[in-house]
């Protein structure tokens, strides 16, 4: 069952990558009646998108898809959490398939040096063709790439190409997910888009405290007589755990009192940025589902059922009950639709 459920969950992880990879490069090389579908021509003043030609004064619709975009995006992270993040945002995207190329040169019999060269290398050419991708949105991308060789970028074009291709190379070499975590305001508004009833990464403190390591064949909690704490008690657990130096030292308890989480630290070394999920949830996680794989695979060892820690609301967790209609999903979705109907309404007078 694990493996089904994290080969899936892969899966899309994979499929977004290659959906957000396959737009960004593949858009400028698209036409619309013999002209670039979009194009943001800055020397003309003027925009090409998906066969309209819009001037600066004209370019109202597309403010108004930009909202809708972002309501959009509100609305989704309002429903269903951070899938943004964990998906398809491009510092996710690329930081993924930076790793994968570590994993695809990770050669075991080639000394070290000749890996690193090679993958260092493969990331060079992925970020120096995200920056003439990127160029390529303000400049015909046939013309940038026909320039390459023989040589005859302009001066500003091999600029901003060389700019963005070190930024990637850098940004996703060095920064990683502290992008996410410091630089990032999507994380710092995520609490204003959110409610109790949003999904979000959780870890199940009822069934996995007290934690601790202990010999095999107890069977879950779920298999014996403690059963489930309440929500209180599992609580004061988590907080002693997590805060040892005012809690002082962790009480020691028989096997059969212990909950599921042997305290194994998988999920915190599966994390990209260290977080500790059992202590909570942070707005600095991006909710890449990495712990959710490594503590079901340790539950799979120890004979115990999956999801200790899964995606779910702080409302099903704490047990709280469900009163009347959500405000914040019906909000953006009605600027959603308002917006997407002024673009309409906009782009077909254009």
């Amino acid at each position: 069952m694990h493996n089904d459920t994290a080969r899936h969950r892969q899966t899309l992880r994979l499929s977004a990558m290659l959906l957000m990879l396959g737009l960004f490069h593949g858009l400028p090389w698209l036409r619309w009646n013999g002209m670039p579908l979009l194009l943001f021509n800055i020397d003309a003043r003027q925009l090409h998108f998906f066969g309209l030609q819009l001037r600066p004064e004209g370019m109202l619709p597309l403010l108004w898809l930009a909202l809708a975009a972002a309501a959009v995006l509100c609305l989704v992270t309002s429903v269903g959490g951070r899938l943004w993040c964990g998906y398809a945002c491009p510092q996710t995207v690329l930081t993924r398939l930076h790793r994968g190329l570590q994993r695809l040169f990770a050669f075991k019999d080639a000394p070290r040096w000749l890996a690193a060269t090679m993958r260092h290398a493969a990331w060079a050419l992925v970020a120096a063709w995200t920056g003439i991708t990127f160029v390529g949105y303000f400049v015909p991308i046939r013309e940038l790439v026909g320039g390459l060789y023989p040589f005859t970028l302009s001066g500003w074009e091999t600029f901003w190409i060389g700019f963005y291709a070190l930024a990637t190379w850098a940004n996703v070499l060095y920064l990683h997910e502290q992008v996410c975590t410091y630089l990032c305001p999507y994380s710092r508004v995520q609490p204003l888009l959110t409610d109790a009833f949003t999904p979000t990464l959780h870890y199940d403190a009822r069934r996995g405290e007290p934690r601790g390591p202990r010999a095999p064949g107890n069977g879950s909690v779920m298999q014996r007589a403690r059963g489930l704490l309440d929500p209180m008690t599992a609580r004061d657990y988590v907080f002693r755990a997590s805060h040892p130096t005012s809690a002082g030292a962790r009480a020691t308890f028989k096997d059969t009192h212990l909950g599921d989480c042997t305290d194994c630290g998988d999920c915190v070394h599966a994390c990209p940025i260290g977080l500790d999920i059992r202590n909570g949830p942070t707005t600095s996680c991006i909710e890449c589902n990495a712990c959710i794989d490594a503590c079901d695979a340790s539950m799979q060892r120890n004979a115990f059922p999956e999801g200790l820690i899964l995606r779910t609301s702080s409302a099903r967790i704490n047990q709280l009950p469900r009163t009347g209609m959500r405000t914040k999903p019906l909000l953006f979705a009605a600027l959603s639709l308002l917006f997407l109907t002024l673009a309409a309404a906009g782009l077909a007078s254009a």
